[in-house]
This record gives structure tokens, sequence and C-alpha cells, in this order.
């Protein structure tokens, strides 16, 4: 089960630059968790949490209310929250009985704590991402 946690966790941006062996690190840090059909695994406005990568099952995005997307298989979400402790962005409900590996927040920060290489490979993987968002506009 350690090499397919793996090859998921190696598909989220927020680990893209971690190497195979930081991946199989990270891998034992997180946990498989059955949720039955209209489950809300997160919901938006609400204290951050656990990060979720959808192993099998299917699961909707709203956002006030109004559904934005459709996740599957493969498909991650709960980052933002999971690295600054803020408010979600979205409410994410299943819409089928689904499996997801789940990586909370206290096995994160022993994630970050236990390994500075894999640290400064996320916090790598977030600037990339806000450069691509346009949110730094100044350096």
């Amino acid at each position: 089960m350690a090499d397919a946690r793996t090859a998921l966790l190696k598909a989220v941006p927020l680990f893209a630059h971690c190497t195979s062996t930081q991946l199989e690190f990270i891998a034992t840090q997180v946990e498989d968790m059955d949720f039955p059909a209209g489950k809300v695994l997160c919901e938006e406005g609400q204290s951050g949490g656990d990060f979720f990568v959808i192993i099998t099952g299917a699961a909707a995005v709203t956002r006030g209310a109004k559904k934005i997307s459709n996740m599957a298989a493969g498909d991650f979400f709960g980052e933002i929250a999971l690295v600054d402790g803020g408010k979600r962005t979205a409410t994410v409900t299943t819409t089928a009985p689904s499996r997801c590996l789940v990586l909370g927040p206290r096995q994160f920060q022993n994630v970050l704590h236990q390994n500075t290489d894999i640290a400064h490979s996320v916090m790598k993987a977030l600037t990339l991402r806000v450069r691509e968002a346009g949110a730094a506009k100044a350096d």
C-alpha cells in the first residue's frame, strides 16, 4: 500500500518537489479513511484541518452554496488550510462512498519538523502556486 500512497502523493503539487524517499516518509504519516456519500469533509468558512487525496469515490465542491466543481480519484483538497490554519475556501461533500488519504495538521507538522528538506520542497511548491496565481506582483 505504501507504493500506492507514494504514487498518489507524488501527483499532489504540494509535494511535487519531494524525492521518492521523502514521499515514502510522508506516506507513513497519512491515514486511509472511508466516508459515506453525503459526508461533508470540509466546510467553507470553518477553520482549517485535514488535507485529503481521493483514492476512490467522488465529491462535489461548493462555494456560497453554488457548485463549482466535481472531484474524483486522484484529486486533492485542503492544502491551503492545512498550511496556514486559516478558514476553508469551499465546502467539499462526498457524492459517492469514498476512500481518501488524510493528512492531519499534527501529522503535517511532524513531516515538516522531521525533515527540513520536505519543508523546503513544500515552500517551493507553495511559492510556485502563488506566482502562478499572480499574487506575487513584486519581489
